[in-house]
Formats: structure tokens, sequence, C-alpha cells
């Protein structure tokens, strides 16, 4: 249940920030990652990139006053939180 809360206060505290903004925040290696795996290619002469999906929103949020960055692609959050932001407490399983 402690995902599903932390999940709805970074949606509520969503903020839209362009994707260059994004990319100075996260690590250049996930996101080559991640954007091959959701079916984008590297270049625009091989077909369609993230940069020019227009359905893709890049955003920026909060997490336990902790700055997170995530884009929103068909409806799914793809969240960038540093490790120490992950935080349990007392009774959660780690």
């Amino acid at each position: 249940m402690r995902e599903v809360n932390d999940l709805r206060e970074i949606i509520d505290n969503a903020r839209d920030v362009t994707r260059a903004t994004f990319l100075r925040h996260v690590a250049p290696a996930d996101m080559r990652r991640l954007e091959a795996e959701c079916g984008y290619v590297p270049h625009p002469a091989q077909g369609l990139t993230m940069a020019a999906d227009w359905h893709v929103q890049y955003c920026r949020s909060s997490l336990h006053r902790h700055r997170v960055w995530f884009f929103r692609w068909s409806a799914i959050e793809f969240v960038f939180v540093q490790p120490s932001t992950v935080l349990t407490t007392k009774g959660d399983q780690p």
C-alpha cells in the first residue's frame, strides 16, 4: 500500500517540464534503455523517436520532500528517484 500512496503523492504534486529539462536530471543510459524498451528508435531516420512523440509527457514532482522526475507514456508513469528518496517506515517490508 505504501507504494500506491507514494505514487499518488508523485502524481498529485506533478508539474510539466520540457523534455530538455527532464533529460538534464536523469541518467542518459537509463533513458536510452527505456526508450528502446518502449519501441522508440534512436534517430528520426529510423522511425519514431521518443522526442518526436507528442503523447509523452515529462514531469517533475516530489516524494517525501525530495525531487523526482518522471515521464508518462501510454498512461504509465516511469519514475526516477535517488535511492535515498525511497524510505521505509517502521513496519514496512524492505
